[in-house]
């Protein structure tokens, strides 16, 4: 399996989850096993353990054209359509290591979430495997990507999962109408991982620096939308990995929570908790998950944030 280090450079610094040549779900249940016991919530253990039911994805080869941004079996008549590969290594691993959410799901768990019955949105999902193993468990999952290969590549395992299902939304939050109506409402946990950061919607320097992760709408209507796609106690989760602060500024280092907490408290929520530091938990869940083949440098550098709210 290729190596994720390019995403530590570039998206997120959570690393993969094998080395070149190794099976991606052998590994992914060999990581569990060895996270499990760092892991306090019962779900969450459950949650790890549901890797031994993923199952493998025969590879494809898909035809993608950036406009319009489409996905197609055949090589279409658009301009510039490129073949791209959907297998294990795409589906679990294209971003980060999907195991990498369970320091995440321990804060939501110990908030009182448990994903039962529950409907969840990730926003930024990159990888399914975490949809898949949440679904196991009986949530009604939601997922939001610009990659439109992680709709088109993965349409037999997402649908109906035991008593919970997976659902996929291909497009950009919150710019287009389309995915916003598609997305609707009632969520108990809005979660981001590694994409509401400070420095991806409002990087600091250098001045009017355009953001990397363009939502579409100003602050105040942003958060009024988010808050209005949660039920009433539902949770917005913002959980950020990133390494050590640099100069000069890099934007995927500056893990801060996008909004401040006036902007936050008069959206309507209530703050559970602002801009936490999660460093040392997380580096506990990084040294399990074998993080430092891909960042030598992870125990020093690696620093973790989260902003918990609720809808009141």
């Amino acid at each position: 399996m290729t190596s994720l280090v390019l995403l530590f450079l570039s998206v997120a610094p959570d690393a993969g989850v094998a080395d070149a040549g190794v099976p991606v779900l052998p590994e992914l249940r060999r990581l569990a096993k060895q996270l499990e016991p760092t892991i306090t919530s019962p779900w969450v253990k459950q949650w790890l353990r549901s890797t031994e039911g993923l199952t493998s994805v025969p590879p494809k080869t898909w035809y993608c054209s950036k406009e319009p941004r489409q996905c197609f079996v055949a090589s279409p008549a658009f301009p510039g359509a490129e073949p791209r590969v959907a297998d294990d290594e795409f589906v679990y691993t294209r971003i980060s290591d999907p195991l990498g959410y369970a320091r995440a799901f321990e804060i939501a768990a110990a908030a009182g979430f448990q994903p039962s019955g529950k409907r969840v949105l990730d926003f930024g999902y990159g990888n399914l495997g975490q949809l898949l193993m949440l679904a196991s468990l009986g949530a009604d999952v939601h997922g939001v990507e610009v990659d439109p290969l992680l709709v088109a590549g993965t349409r037999a395992l997402v649908g109906k999962r035991g008593k919970g299902s997976v659902k996929l939304h291909d497009g950009f939050f919150a710019s287009d109408e389309r995915v916003v109506k598609e997305i609707g409402g009632g969520y108990d946990l809005w979660i981001s991982k590694n994409t509401l950061k400070r420095g991806y919607v409002h990087p600091a320097e250098p001045p009017g620096a355009k953001a990397q992760v363009d939502l579409g709408l100003d602050d105040a209507k942003l958060l009024a939308l988010i808050h209005s796609q949660l039920n009433k106690g539902g949770l917005f989760f913002i959980y950020n990995i990133g390494g050590a602060p640099q100069q000069p500024y890099k934007p995927m280092t500056d893990i801060r929570s996008p909004y401040s907490k006036e902007t936050l408290l008069a959206a309507g929520f209530e703050v559970l908790a602002f801009e936490q530091d999660d460093t040392k938990p997380c580096k506990v869940m990084a040294k399990a998950l074998e993080w430092a083949k891909d960042w030598p440098a992870v125990d020093s550098e690696l620093h973790a944030s989260y902003t918990l709210l609720r809808r009141r």
